[in-house]
């Protein structure tokens, strides 16, 4: 059997004037500071890209409203413009009707009048064809 020998062991020594607690303090504060330093970075990416967000949304919204207001402006302008078509065209209706009732009675007048002169007429005919015929003598 073969016996081991143990070599003594070396204790590392701390940094003279500095206990391994105040170096474990240093280093946990060191990172603590890293680490919020990390937070606040990131919080301030994500603010900045909420506050885009936020800018592209109002702008869109604001768009949307244009968009909006402007077909309810020509939905307008075409109610509108149907009202004054439905004007114009009842008018000429009227106009129409007027027209055909004016002509029916004008018709009906010199209808009756032709009937009442009908009789003077043809004896006016008469008389100029007559007239008008050589004589046979």
């Amino acid at each position: 059997m073969a016996i081991l020998k143990l070599r003594p062991r070396k204790e590392k020594e701390a940094p003279k004037g500095k206990h391994i607690s105040e170096i474990l303090e240093e280093k946990w504060v060191g990172a603590r500071s890293e680490i919020f330093a990390l937070i606040q970075a990131k919080e301030a990416e994500i603010r900045k890209k909420t506050n885009e967000e936020r800018a592209r949304a109002e702008r869109i919204i604001e768009d949307a409203k244009g968009e909006a207001a402007a077909i309810k402006r020509k939905a307008a302008l075409e109610d509108i413009g149907r009202d004054v078509y439905d004007r114009i065209i009842n008018s000429a209706r009227e106009e129409v009707e007027r027209i055909e009732k004016s002509t029916a009675e004008e018709v009906e007048r010199v209808k009756q009048q032709g009937e009442k002169n009908l009789s003077a007429a043809v004896d006016f005919i008469v008389e100029c064809v007559i007239s008008a015929a050589p004589s046979k003598e």
